[in-house]
């Protein structure tokens, strides 16, 4: 398709989905064409919708955003069920283990800090950089009272590379901390997000020299939808499979160390259109 061929698919695409409304089965297949039109524009071009492109191929990618995202999340359940099958509550205090004692305070003291003084080159690339980008701005100052931009300088700062392995120049409560969250928190935000894709889609409308439809809003719960009953391969070989249950958050389950760990990868609340069950 030359551009104004690409404008006037857009421009019905968008009607039609406004018809669809809010019954994302029946605007599946408008998705199927949407990812075909995608899939068609060829790579030289001069434009940034790589959000969009993965998507449209997402069950036979193994690279993008998106996997990479995931494979991070899969990365920090896997530290956390390691740790989590070392502890040991018999050398715990009286109490921990039956509850009546603070379990939290156990599972901190058993915290192996020691490793983030020299990290493999494998380990750290999951941290950082792209791993500040899972985690929003309030991530970074309720926690360590620092915006992203500040801890991703404090990192950099922090540690050398050398033989392989990025060794921290001199130890401190903070950035060990630092470390230790990135690694292994849970309050990642969402998988992707609606603002992501309405740029990504501006990228394409403005390639076109097309004018932005006024019903935009109704693609990102299109595209969360076509992950459903979806899976990926993880680098050692473990799956992921993406599905969206009644209550309509699009969840994973993954399976570290073989161990079921499902998790909310983007709310219902943030996806506006949901499909009827």
């Amino acid at each position: 398709m030359n551009r104004p061929e690409v404008a006037l698919f857009l421009k019905s695409f968008f009607a039609d989905l406004k018809k669809a409304g809010t019954d994302l089965r029946e605007a599946a297949p408008l998705l199927k064409s949407f990812n075909e039109l995608i899939l068609s524009l060829k790579r030289d071009l001069p434009l940034s919708i790589p959000l969009l492109k993965e998507l449209a191929n997402f069950k036979n990618n193994s690279e993008g955003i998106v996997f990479h995202r995931l494979e991070r999340r899969y990365y920090r359940l896997c530290r956390l069920q390691n740790e989590l099958s070392r502890l040991d509550l018999k050398k715990a205090a009286p109490g921990v283990s039956s509850g009546t004692a603070n379990l939290e305070d156990f599972v901190f003291s058993q915290i192996d800090f020691s490793r983030y003084r020299a990290i493999e080159e494998k380990d750290f690339k999951m941290i950082f950089p792209d791993g500040l980008t899972d985690f929003d701005e309030a991530f970074f100052k309720n926690n360590f009272r620092l915006g992203r931009e500040e801890v991703q300088n404090l990192i950099k700062e922090s540690y050398e590379k050398a033989e392989g392995l990025h060794k921290l120049k001199q130890e401190n409560p903070v950035i060990l901390s630092i470390m230790r969250s990135l690694e292994t928190s849970l309050e990642d935000s969402p998988l992707f997000t609606s603002g992501e894709i309405t740029g990504e889609l501006k990228n394409l409308l403005d390639f076109c020299h097309a004018a932005m439809p006024n019903n935009t809003e109704l693609l990102y719960p299109l595209l969360v939808y076509g992950l459903d009953d979806t899976q990926i391969s993880h680098s050692d070989g473990m799956t992921t499979r993406l599905f969206i249950p009644a209550q309509g958050d699009l969840s994973g389950t993954f399976q570290p160390a073989g161990k079921p760990w499902t998790r909310v990868l983007i709310p219902a609340a943030l996806i506006t259109a949901r499909p009827t069950r």
